[in-house]
């Protein structure tokens, strides 16, 4: 770890023993000057998922409860003070080596944003796979032109003064729809299409390519439900 990091990766984590390796190896693997740390917020994995942590985390810290966006928010209070931006990435969500210094060079570029995410691909190429990975980016395109980008969790990058005055990340259904809805109140949030992370396709396995693109088409409204006890709808692009 640096001494006085600037950005904070921050991988919540629970159970995550077979896509997590990957992960941690692209963060750690940035081509970049710009001083970082890596945070593993743990949710009480019974797995190997701690051993491999251990191997790249400067920091890996146990959750009082788990939840994606309890261990996303533990990592974010507990990051070192010299910190200013927060980069929040899933377990099976693997970046490009430029990543950090992309985010930093928007950053310090663009003073007006306060938030933004970057593409995706799905790890799996068949067709069925490719077409509900094109129908997210293109609303997620779409969302972001107006500057309120629908920011997914397991991809995005936000200020932490921002962060904390809106108040984080909380442990709610549709998690990350909410922080945006909430952080889109205080500045612009952009998603860049040039930029991609590659993302696991499970969960899009679980809903089927149907309901994968009902989610994605239907993102707002379920994100106003965010009390909602069926799980189908809450899969998601994390």
């Amino acid at each position: 770890m640096e001494v006085n990091p600037i950005i904070s990766v921050i991988v919540p984590v629970l159970n995550e023993e077979k896509y997590l390796e990957p992960t941690l190896q692209a963060i750690k693997n940035q081509n970049t000057n710009v001083p970082y740390e890596l945070i593993v917020s743990d949710g009480g994995s019974c797995d190997s998922s701690l051993e491999i942590a251990e191997k790249y985390a400067d920091k890996i810290l146990s959750c009082s409860e788990k939840g994606i966006g309890i261990g996303r928010h533990t990592g974010a209070i507990n990051a070192r003070k010299s910190s200013k931006y927060f980069v929040f990435i899933d377990s099976d969500t693997i970046i490009p080596s430029y990543y950090l210094a992309w985010a930093h060079y928007i950053f310090n570029s663009k003073k007006a944003l306060i938030a933004f995410s970057a593409a995706f691909e799905f790890s799996e190429k068949n067709p069925s796979v490719k077409f509900a990975e094109r129908v997210a980016n293109q609303y997620l395109l779409m969302r972001g032109l107006f500057h309120k980008a629908t920011l997914p969790g397991f991809n995005t990058c936000v200020r932490k003064e921002g962060y904390f005055k809106a108040g984080g990340y909380r442990n709610v259904l549709l998690e990350d729809v909410d922080f945006s809805r909430r952080i889109q109140k205080l500045g612009k949030t952009r998603y860049f299409p040039e930029v991609t992370v590659i993302n696991s396709a499970r969960r899009l396995k679980g809903m089927g390519l149907i309901g994968t693109i009902y989610y994605y088409v239907h993102i707002d409204k379920l994100s106003k439900k965010l009390g909602i006890a069926d799980g189908r709808e809450y899969i998601g692009i994390r």
